[in-house]
């Protein structure tokens, strides 16, 4: 797989697979690839994992059922079924969304601190992208087509559909709700993300203008819009730092830009700032804070989101364009090509340490099996854990 699933010293890893797979179930799996087969292609590849042979209709009906448990995806290429495997993230979590239970929504987000969110942050490129909010872009900036998130929801046709967002729906099972909005259904599907959760019942189909409504709602209450890292991408998320896995862990790296693929970045314009704070409330990333009666941004630790800059009444607050622009691959296949093809261990092991060094320590829980992140906020003398409550 492009983006691997690591094992942890907890193993809550196998207690994920065994809610989404039987063992025959993950057998079928381990023939499966990131590329889109047909049912009769995987049937024969089958053979050697599974006890008994299956025909294309019985292995076709037997791929089926495990979309529907969100362990696989499944598009029509041609008039005909395809089959291939996802990440955990961005993948089989959000599959989830029709089967979500607060044991599985907790050992999901243990794993991800223990062990995925490494993988995540180590891909040769980002999975996911921010797009900046529309507010923040001034009239005489020409940015690409790729980072306006209408003109991303236009380039669907009629592929357009609005889900539950699953980070809040476990949020909410665990008693923790979203901070940020009191909405739930904000996450927009497309293409081919669109078809499968069309197909499965998991989201509702909405016109252009509805999913334009949303959008403009979604930057209202200040969220930050993440892409699937695409020029045509498949799912635009409205995300805040409470909620979102991958904005906590953000949160708490070095140098945010680069896992971020965000081609802004904030500045402030210190004559004209007020030091209200209005900014630092709205960052979902920590990366400005007052210095006096100023605010800061740290060029390095803001994703160019925008959401800062309608909340600042004074004009202060500006969003610009980075000197080198991240131009997404054009689909899903290229994404993923792109990540197999630069995955490297070296990475993972460069991306660790640069963590440890700048940012942090490790330390094991009270039981002793756990290894977590702990890192040490600049503006707070004291270590507060990789992912927070």
């Amino acid at each position: 797989m492009p983006v691997g699933y690591p094992q942890t010293l907890s193993g809550v890893e196998l207690r994920i697979l065994e809610r989404i797979f039987t063992p025959r179930q993950a057998s079928m799996a381990t023939v499966l690839t990131h590329e889109f087969e047909p049912a009769e292609t995987i049937c024969k590849k089958a053979e050697t994992v599974l006890s008994t042979p299956m025909d294309t209709a019985a292995c076709e009906a037997f791929l089926d059922e495990m979309v529907k448990k969100g362990g696989i995806f499944c598009k029509v290429v041609d008039g005909r079924k395809h089959y291939a495997l996802v990440p955990f993230v961005v993948g089989m979590f959000e599959f989830q969304l029709g089967r979500l239970s607060p044991g599985f929504y907790e050992d999901a987000a243990r794993y991800f601190r223990q062990g995925y969110a490494l993988e995540y942050l180590s891909t040769a490129i980002p999975q996911m992208r921010v797009i900046p909010v529309q507010q923040s872009i001034a009239e005489k900036q020409h940015i690409a087509t790729y980072d306006e998130a209408r003109r991303l929801v236009e380039g669907a046709g009629d592929r357009i559909g609005v889900a539950d967002c699953i980070c809040r729906k476990g949020k909410d099972l665990a008693g923790t709700p979203c901070q940020a909005t009191d909405r739930r259904s904000l996450c927009i599907g497309l293409r081919d993300y669109f078809d499968l959760y069309y197909q499965q019942g998991w989201l509702r189909k909405i016109t252009r203008d509805e999913a334009y409504d949303i959008l403009s709602q979604s930057e209202e209450e200040g969220l930050v819009l993440q892409a699937t890292n695409e020029q045509e991408p498949q799912a635009i998320c409205a995300c805040c730092g409470c909620c979102c896995g991958v904005l906590a862990t953000l949160r708490h790296v070095p140098n945010r830009a680069e896992y971020a693929a965000g081609n802004f970045h904030a500045r402030v314009n210190q004559h004209l700032c007020v030091g209200c704070g209005k900014c630092v409330e709205r960052c979902h990333v920590d990366a400005i804070a007052l210095q006096g009666n100023v605010a800061e941004t740290d060029p390095d630790g803001c994703i160019g989101c925008g959401v800062c800059v309608p909340a600042c009444k004074k004009g202060a607050m500006v969003l610009l364009p980075r000197a080198r622009q991240n131009i997404p691959p054009m689909d899903t296949r290229a994404l993923y090509d792109t990540i197999l093809k630069e995955k490297r261990l070296l990475g993972k092991l460069r991306t660790g340490v640069k963590i440890l060094l700048k940012r942090g320590q490790i330390y094991f829980s009270e039981k002793g099996t756990d290894l977590f992140f702990a890192f040490r906020r600049k503006a707070k003398n004291k270590s507060v854990p990789f992912s927070e409550k």
